[in-house]
């Protein structure tokens, strides 16, 4: 966690109810500076006949129109952070919210219209390269309602240092397995979404991009099924949540896309599919839990045309969960490899079939 990056350290004054916990200045939310209509907010309070939603234990910030909140941290310069943020969307429809780094002028902005989950909330992650050791993170309301105080609710902000792991000998896919990537909970038992992000040097998740406008889900074995590892993706939305990285290939060689597919355990709606992408070969794959296993392995053959080639993901289905309609969810992606095929391996069935027609050749005449 940032510095009461949870909400949960009192003001000087204590906490108050909501009538009277509007709050107008840098120092009076411990830890953060403030500028607009910040609100601290408790569980249990109400706005009208709606209750306010808190991601995490009993307390959250509001941000009300054009409202802000910002941290000093001090970080490596030159090193990549991902930034984790629980958010829920109150009474405006199209709310969003704006994170940027200065003086690094890494700036976007986080779509809050779509809940996933039918918590009424959801954990974003969000990364940055840092362009000096003391930066400051700010997290803005950008939006302007009828009501002032109307705006998201932001709750459990934390950070993590991002590093890019070792390509594997024998597969040419970076950080395939995704156990690096943003920070997660351990008692979040909702995984992190991905949002579109296009730079590939400053991505949550290291060496992959969400290219779509729909977010993809992180997940770890704590609170879903999971192929191998500690960590996944969930595929979320068809194809409007896709993934994709683009890998080292020679041109004109054979190469094997292979990935594990599975069901997360959060009573996902069947039927469960994914559609992968290796440079102009595509495929769609399904998959039916078993009693003996919870994930399956599958496999496509394509030949590089470049010196990179292309491989990506997402779910063919727009997928929910039997007990809760309204929340999205899909098929799990693990274990994600491209390897070369050799050639001895391509040649040695047509020598074997070559001897075997001589053979009988032989045996007719």
């Amino acid at each position: 966690l940032l510095i009461n990056g949870d909400f949960e350290s009192p003001p000087a004054g204590g906490f108050t109810s909501r009538n009277e916990g509007i709050v107008d200045g840098p120092t009076t939310i411990p830890g953060w500076q403030s500028n607009g209509t910040v609100e601290l907010v408790s569980a249990g309070e109400k706005q009208g006949a709606m209750i306010l939603i808190i991601p995490g234990g009993t307390h959250a910030v509001r941000l009300g129109n054009e409202a802000q909140i910002r941290q000093d941290l001090t970080v490596e310069k030159g090193a990549v952070y991902a930034v984790t943020f629980s958010a829920a969307r109150t009474c405006a429809q199209l709310e969003s919210l704006n994170v940027s780094v200065e003086p690094t002028r890494a700036s976007s902005s986080v779509d809050l219209q779509t809940v996933y989950t039918d918590q009424g909330w959801d954990s974003y992650a969000w990364a940055f390269e840092a362009d000096d050791k003391d930066v400051k993170l700010t997290l803005i309301n950008t939006g302007m309602d009828e009501d002032p105080t109307c705006g998201p609710i932001i709750d459990d902000v934390a950070i993590k240092k991002m590093f890019l792991p070792d390509r594997p000998k024998d597969n040419v896919v970076v950080n395939g397995d995704f156990e690096e990537g943003p920070w997660v909970f351990k008692n979040e038992s909702l995984g992190v979404l991905l949002p579109t992000n296009l730079d590939e040097e400053t991505s949550p998740l290291p060496g992959w991009i969400v290219e779509s406008n729909r977010a993809v889900r992180y997940v770890d074995s704590y609170h879903f099924d999971i192929p191998q590892g500690k960590r996944a993706i969930e595929l979320l939305s068809g194809k409007e949540g896709i993934i994709s990285q683009m890998v080292d290939t020679t041109p004109k060689k054979q190469y094997t896309l292979s990935f594990s597919m599975g069901q997360g355990g959060d009573k996902c709606k069947e039927p469960l599919a994914i559609m992968a992408f290796a440079g102009d070969q595509a495929q769609n794959y399904h998959y039916t839990p078993d009693s003996n296993s919870t994930a399956r392995h599958q496999g496509l053959n394509f030949t590089a045309r470049a010196d990179r080639t292309r491989i990506a993901f997402y779910s063919v289905y727009y997928n929910t969960r039997i007990d809760h309609i309204s929340s999205l969810c899909g098929p799990v992606l693990d274990d994600v490899r491209v390897w070369g095929t050799s050639t001895s391996s391509r040649i040695r069935p047509f020598f074997a079939f070559a001897f075997w027609l001589l053979l009988f050749l032989f045996l007719l005449v």
